[in-house]
C-alpha cells in the first residue's frame, strides 16, 4: 500500500506527458503532413476538446495524488499547465471554431477575389487564436517537465538505500 500513490502517480504522469508530446509533436505533424486539410481539420475537430480537457484535469489529479509535500514549485508547475489547458479548451478553442466557420461559410458565398479580400482579416486571426493555443500548448508541457522534476526528486525518498 505504501507505494501506490507513488506508483499512480508516476504512471499517470507518464501518460499525460507523453501523451501530449507526442500528440503535439509527432502524430499532429504526421497527420498534418499525410492528410488532406478536410481531414486534417476534423481529427482536430475531434481530438482537441479531449485533449485540453486532459490538459486541464490532469494537473489536478497529480497534485492530488503527489507522492511528495506540495510546495511552491509543484503546485506552481501544475497550475500552470491546468490554467494553459483551460485556456485553450475555454478560450481559444471557441475562438477558432468560430473563426474557422466564418471562413468555411465565406467559402460557400463567394468566390475569387471577392472571396480572398473578405478571408484575409479572417485567416489573421485564426492564425492568431492558433498561434496563441500552440503557446498555451509549450506551456503546457514546459510545466509538466518541470513537474517531472519535482517528482524525480519527490520518489527518491522511496529508493531504498
Amino acid at each position: 500500500m505504501y507505494y501506490l500513490k507513488p506508483t499512480f502517480n508516476l504512471i499517470f504522469y507518464s501518460f499525460v506527458f507523453g501523451g501530449t508530446t507526442f500528440y503535439s509533436f509527432v502524430a499532429s505533424p504526421l497527420a498534418f503532413k499525410h492528410l488532406n486539410r478536410e481531414s486534417f481539420s476534423e481529427l482536430q475537430k475531434v481530438v482537441f476538446p479531449y485533449f485540453f480537457q486532459m490538459q486541464s484535469v490532469s494537473p489536478l489529479i497529480l497534485g492530488l495524488t503527489a507522492p511528495m509535500a506540495m510546495q511552491m514549485g509543484p503546485l506552481v508547475s501544475l497550475a500552470s499547465a491546468s490554467v494553459s489547458g483551460c485556456l485553450n479548451l475555454f478560450w481559444l478553442l471557441p475562438w477558432t471554431r468560430r473563426v474557422k466557420e466564418q471562413r468555411q461559410q465565406l467559402a460557400q458565398e463567394l468566390q475569387g477575389e471577392e472571396l480572398e479580400v473578405q478571408d484575409a482579416p479572417l485567416r489573421k486571426e485564426f492564425g492568431k487564436s492558433h498561434g496563441m493555443s500552440l503557446l498555451f500548448n509549450m506551456t503546457h508541457v514546459a510545466a509538466m517537465l518541470a513537474y517531472g522534476c519535482f517528482l524525480v526528486r519527490g520518489l527518491t525518498r522511496y529508493v531504498p538505500k
